[in-house]
């Protein structure tokens, strides 16, 4: 059978800039983009994706038909939006292309928005959907849907709880990365827990290297690790949470629990950062089980 997940996130041609590592130009990227690739490396799975798709990229168009990603949702426009992607040991920043008026210095993060108002149809025969960086949801969507959130960053640093509750959604499953996390506690899997406890959901903590934290309410943790991938297996880090996301989404969709979704997720993100930009991804081989080297370990 398939399963169909709906995918509301914006797209983005991106700068990739990595210290000791040579620089990308003009890569396809976005949430949307990334979590749709995602969502259909899991065997079975169809993806809908809600976007502005811009006419001067057609290459966006060509790469999403070609992985039978349905755009049937998204509303074209001109241009994209244009990011640099600059990590450093340090961290990471992302700043659009074109400064504010007079001004060099980069002042927010999360310059890819979630995209407007949502066709209704969008919806319809949607078992799993994602939200990637939402300023709010819109709960138009059956309630037998599974639904995933990838927090907004600037949104969580803004609001605080008053966001989380927000974008709180019954019997789903809140996505947020450690950056997000750092706002609650700056140990992520407290954080990830009191948030699960708070909200009565099941929260999946993105750990970068250390692979996932999942926190349910009702019982158990998880640890999910990838142990097959480190160093010069990582060519680029780009879209890997995004990515993660979709998978993971997917998976619940499909039956999985919420330790096994992750796995799944752990899965795709490998994938991703075997290759520069979102390039690993549309050709790989669906996923019938996580990858071997992803482990699960319950803690109690």
């Amino acid at each position: 059978m398939t399963t169909l997940v709906g995918v509301v996130g914006g797209l983005s041609v991106d700068h990739i800039v990595r210290v000791g590592r040579p620089a990308h130009y003009d890569r396809l990227g976005g949430p949307g983009l990334y979590a749709a690739l995602g969502a259909r490396l899991v065997a079975g799975t169809r993806a809908r994706l809600r976007c502005e798709l811009p006419d001067s990229v057609q290459e966006f168009a060509e790469t999403l038909t070609a992985a039978d990603v349905d755009l049937s949702a998204c509303t074209p426009v001109p241009d994209p939006v244009r990011v640099w992607l600059l990590d450093s040991p340090q961290g990471r920043r992302v700043v659009t292309t074109a400064p504010p008026p007079g001004m060099e210095i980069a002042e927010a993060d999360d310059t890819v928005s979630a995209p407007g108002p949502i066709p209704p149809g969008f919806f319809t025969g949607l078992d799993g959907l994602l939200f990637c960086s939402p300023a709010q949801l819109d709960r138009r969507y059956d309630e037998r849907t599974v639904v995933g959130v990838d927090p907004d960053q600037s949104q969580v640093s803004k609001l605080g709880w008053a966001y989380w509750e927000a974008i709180s959604v019954a019997s789903g499953v809140l996505l947020p990365s450690r950056v997000q996390l750092a706002a609650l506690h700056p140990e992520p899997r407290v954080a990830a827990r009191r948030l699960a406890v708070r909200l009565n959901l099941a929260v999946v903590a993105r750990l970068d290297a250390e692979g996932a934290y999942v926190a349910d309410p009702a019982g158990p943790s998880w640890t999910v690790r990838d142990s097959a991938i480190g160093g010069d297996d990582i060519i680029d880090t780009t879209g890997a949470g995004d990515t993660m996301a979709g998978a993971t989404v997917a998976a619940l969709a499909a039956g999985a629990d919420v330790a096994e979704a992750t796995a799944y997720g752990v899965s795709a993100a490998r994938i991703v950062l075997s290759g520069v930009g979102h390039r690993a991804l549309p050709g790989h081989t669906p996923l019938t089980a996580p990858l071997p080297g992803v482990t699960i370990t319950k803690e109690g």
